[in-house]
């Protein structure tokens, strides 16, 4: 008599594949078909266990198949965008700037000369054979040396910052900036909080610019530090061993007759005298410069450098 069996309900949702239990019994020896057969032969119980499971899916198949079948998917319902489409394409990377090294370049080698005193010499013996056919005079003239060596060191520099420095930004960043803590203290001096709210949303917009020109002198420092490091080691070995070897350390200044370079006041003479001569001379070359940019922005502009009667009217 065959006994049928009658699958129960199933809920609804996608149907896990029932696995087969091999029954062991102790009484019932068990036979390995796969021995004694070669690679790619049919096997009578991988067969027989295809057509049971073929058969039992058969049995079960029925209208709640046909209807689960026709429930559409969860990637038929929500089609996933396209990749290429979703993600923005990449923007390729800036290659490293070859003055960013240099300046990084420039900036250790004075941070190894100020901590090795040999390779300063050795810096300043290869810049000897340049500066002392020029402005050396071989010795005789100490003072204008001295002046000619600060005159080349600002104006190196003043042109080395005036690259690396926006001034038409820098001044409208200033202005920006004035006008904002004008406007602060006079909140806080109210006690507007509402006002004070909205000056620091408002000072996001020029926080860019402000880091910015906070940042530029660092930018040209590394080319400045190394050319002082090199100049001033120069100017050393110049006071100590060319004048010294000439006896010509001593030098007439407007408020002495009689000055030795290598007397310390604070700094030595020498150094002090290169101060007074170099800094004014660098701030001159610096408003030079600046002047310069500012003109050829305003012809850029079409904007007239001077005003005209009818302005000025």
């Amino acid at each position: 008599m065959k006994i049928s069996r009658r699958r129960s309900k199933r809920p609804s949702g996608p149907r896990p594949r029932p696995r087969k239990a091999t029954e062991f019994s102790p009484g019932r020896a068990l036979a390995n078909p796969y021995i004694n057969r070669s690679i790619g032969d049919s096997v009578s119980g991988d067969s027989d266990s295809t057509e049971d499971d073929s058969g039992s899916d058969e049995e079960g198949s029925g209208p709640e198949e046909e209807s689960e079948s026709e429930e559409p998917t969860e990637s038929e319902e929500f089609p996933k965008p396209q990749e290429a489409e979703a993600s923005p394409p990449a923007t390729p990377r800036a290659p490293p700037s070859f003055s960013r090294f240099i300046m990084i370049f420039l900036g250790l080698l004075a941070i190894y000369a100020i901590i090795s005193p040999d390779v300063g010499v050795g810096f300043a013996s290869i810049a000897n054979l340049a500066l002392f056919p020029i402005i050396g005079f071989g010795g005789a003239l100490p003072t204008v040396t001295i002046l000619l060596a600060g005159i080349l060191t600002t104006t190196i520099s003043s042109v080395i910052r005036d690259h690396y420095t926006n001034w038409v930004k820098m001044a409208r960043t200033q202005k920006v900036m004035g006008a904002w803590r004008k406007e602060q203290m006079e909140a806080m001096r109210k006690g507007q909080t509402t006002r004070l709210a909205k000056l620091k949303e408002a000072q996001q917009g020029f926080m860019k610019d402000t880091m910015e020109m906070q940042t530029t002198p660092i930018k040209s420092m590394a080319w400045t530090l190394f050319l002082f490091i090199v100049i001033f080691t120069w100017l050393r070995l110049f006071v100590d061993v060319v004048l010294n070897n000439l006896g010509n350390q001593w030098i007439a200044v407007p408020w002495s007759n009689h000055v030795y370079l290598n007397s310390v006041y604070v700094l030595p003479s020498w150094v002090l005298l290169y101060s007074l001569l170099a800094i004014p001379f660098g701030q001159i070359i610096t408003r030079v410069l600046k002047y310069v940019r500012f003109r050829r922005r305003l012809e850029k502009m079409g904007v007239p450098p001077w005003p005209g009667p009818a302005d000025a009217a």
